[in-house]
């Protein structure tokens, strides 16, 4: 459980987020405006810039602005509420913790934090300047294992998309939809050495407890790669979901389909709580938490 100060200083933040502009600005977060006028002046620009910012638990991180992951973080001092309340309400000291698609490595730090000494965390990004940023943020620490690799179903090489440092977040396999105002993006191919979960389980010989996977449009053919690993460990599953209705990859419903036929309960963030989630046709970004029934 968290401490008391922690846990209200998470609450606050949460709190001004959700709050109008001027409630913001009573919070003092007049920082609200800088940062708004950079991304403004940067996005004009074409340009991004690395940031050193401090998280709610008093850390600091390297971030890339205007990467839309990165303000979230520099204003707020935490990135997606919902899954950041996800991993608070369920990642205790000596947990084991997978971190598919660790980008920047928010959730790498948070959860480094959360196991403590005696936990780990094993992160995945494939992105090279980003795993130089990952690297940068996470790399010092003895309980977090950092992996170059893309996540898969199976091991082999992987061909990639970076669409550069401004829109890293969307980097993928497919050929992702980037945000309208991205205009014209120069799009890089890359390779990089594949893994599968189960694989990269067996072969450290792990029993993770949360697996948490955001791989842009990937994470069903990762899921099919995870199979072993959720018949014998039957760890806690967060999965992004979000229909782009992009050629070849399943729908969202698929996802949360295949994880309950194993025998996982859905849950969704809603209005500051955790709640059972009911299953759609169709998804808009969100994260949904996969708890094991047996």
């Amino acid at each position: 459980m968290l401490a008391t100060d922690f846990e209200e200083r998470f609450f606050e933040c949460f709190s001004i987020y959700r709050g109008s502009r001027i409630a913001k600005l009573r919070h003092g977060h007049i920082k609200l405006v800088y940062s708004k006028l950079l991304e403004l002046l940067l996005g004009g620009l074409g340009l991004s810039v690395e940031r050193k910012v401090r998280l709610v638990w008093g850390e600091e991180m390297t971030i890339i602005y205007p990467e839309i992951a990165s303000l979230g973080i520099a204003r707020y001092g935490f990135f997606e509420e919902g899954l950041t309340r996800m991993v608070l309400a369920h990642l205790k000291p000596g947990m084991t913790f997978l971190d598919v698609g660790a980008q920047l490595g928010y959730f790498t730090l948070l959860a480094a934090w959360l196991v403590g000494d005696t936990g780990q965390v094993h992160s995945f990004e494939p992105t090279a300047r980003t795993f130089e940023l990952l690297q940068l943020n996470a790399g010092f620490k003895h309980n977090v294992h950092l992996n170059r690799v893309a996540v898969t179903s199976r091991s082999g090489i992987a061909t990639l998309n970076d669409y550069g440092p401004r829109f890293g977040a969307f980097n993928s396999m497919y050929d992702n939809k980037l945000p309208r105002q991205a205009g014209r993006v120069n799009t890089t191919k890359f390779q990089v050495p594949a893994i599968s979960i189960d694989e990269y389980v067996e072969a450290a010989g792990l029993t993770p407890n949360f697996v948490k996977i955001d791989a842009e449009s990937a994470d069903y053919e990762i899921l099919t790669g995870i199979e072993d690993t959720l018949k014998r460990c039957r760890p806690l599953i967060s999965v992004e979901v979000g229909d782009m209705e992009i050629d070849g990859i399943p729908a969202s419903k698929d996802i949360v389909r295949f994880l309950m036929e194993k025998g996982y309960q859905p849950y969704e963030h809603s209005s500051g709580s955790i709640v059972k989630h009911r299953p759609k046709e169709r998804y808009e970004y969100d994260d949904i938490l996969f708890l094991p029934q047996s």
